[in-house]
């Protein structure tokens, strides 16, 4: 059986270093320790997809080589940059419930639009899912996109721009 998981850690991986510090640093509840959290925290950001991607390995039956045996120096030229909708959520970490949502509209590496973040609080799944469809076919009207991409930007709910929000209270 694995070791039991720390609630303090896993809410504190979710967090910025500097934030981590001050909270559990020295002005903090001096939790934070240098030699243990930054692997730790990382340990937690990670450990879904690096249990996923463990449980996939094991069920094919391969092991994942991550050497290249040919180095490649190829600059293949620019595209002309498409419009892309990038949906980004709140919350905690991935299993967790959606605290707010909102979208942003890129053009390469340039942000040409958003959508203002919303509250999810009250809302069950299937009225969050029918909100994102709305801001779609919003983005599909003025900007031509037909669905978000696969890139998910996740923020951490302690950093919610919704004022009031019950988190910052």
């Amino acid at each position: 059986m694995g070791r039991h998981i720390s609630k303090i850690c896993r809410q504190c991986a979710t967090l910025s270093v500097e934030d981590a510090k001050e909270l559990h640093g020295e002005n903090g509840d001096r939790c934070w320790n240098p030699r243990i959290c930054h692997r730790r925290r990382s340990h937690y950001r990670h450990r879904d997809d690096n249990n996923r991607s463990r449980r996939r390995t094991k069920r094919i039956g391969i092991s994942v080589s991550t050497e290249l045996s040919v180095p490649v120096e190829i600059e293949p030229p620019v595209p002309q940059s498409a419009i892309a909708a990038v949906l980004v959520l709140y919350r905690q970490h991935k299993n967790s419930p959606v605290h707010a949502v909102a979208a942003e509209i890129w053009q390469g590496s340039h942000l040409i639009a958003s959508v203002k973040p919303v509250h999810c609080m009250g809302m069950r799944g299937d009225r969050v899912s029918e909100y994102l469809q709305e801001i779609l076919q919003l983005l599909t009207q003025q900007f031509g996109v037909v669905r978000f991409e696969d890139i998910i930007k996740e923020v951490p709910v302690q950093k919610c721009p919704i004022r009031p929000c019950p988190l910052q209270i």
